[in-house]
């Protein structure tokens, strides 16, 4: 196999992991009426004291603050997260656990290897520690590259990187 075909393939595999892996996050429910993103979301809101200013709160979990303020009505619709004002900054919202946030933190289990687990699972057991070591070997690589800022890159990407 030459150099540009490895390349390719290489690419096509890695992008067809990545949608399947963002399918399963942002659309299957994984516990309760919960997707794994929303369940993250709940925790970030934890990890910063119950507390958090919807624009940290963006970055903290990665995304855009316009997904992330979609992301939040839809948790303060269920009952998960309530929005309100800084008392000094009106234009700063505030994003605060509701009794159900912190009830379903505690109660609910979810994370990647509940998502994941029934792929996991059906790895061959004598291939585990190799998909592993190849796993590590790639994210390696993402956090030693930038991610390009051409025209190919996602808007949020090329916005960074100008």
């Amino acid at each position: 196999m030459t150099t540009a075909v490895a390349k390719e393939r290489f690419a096509a595999l890695v992008s067809e992991v990545a949608r399947e892996v963002n399918r399963r996050r942002s659309s299957d429910a994984c516990c309760g009426d919960l997707t794994l993103e929303q369940f993250e979301t709940l925790r970030a809101v934890r990890q910063a004291g119950d507390r958090i200013a919807i624009g940290a709160l963006s970055t903290t979990m990665g995304v855009d603050v316009s997904t992330m303020s979609r992301n939040v009505s839809v948790l303060e619709r269920i009952g998960y997260l309530r929005r309100t004002r800084h008392d000094d900054d009106g234009r700063i919202v505030l994003v605060t656990l509701t009794p159900k946030g912190r009830d379903g933190l505690e109660t609910l289990r979810c994370g990647e290897r509940d998502v994941l687990g029934d792929v996991y699972a059906r790895i061959a057991p004598a291939q585990r520690e190799q998909v592993l070591m190849a796993l590590e070997a790639l994210c390696g690589c993402f956090a030693d590259v930038a991610a390009p800022a051409g025209c190919c890159a996602p808007v949020s990407l090329r916005r960074r990187n100008a």
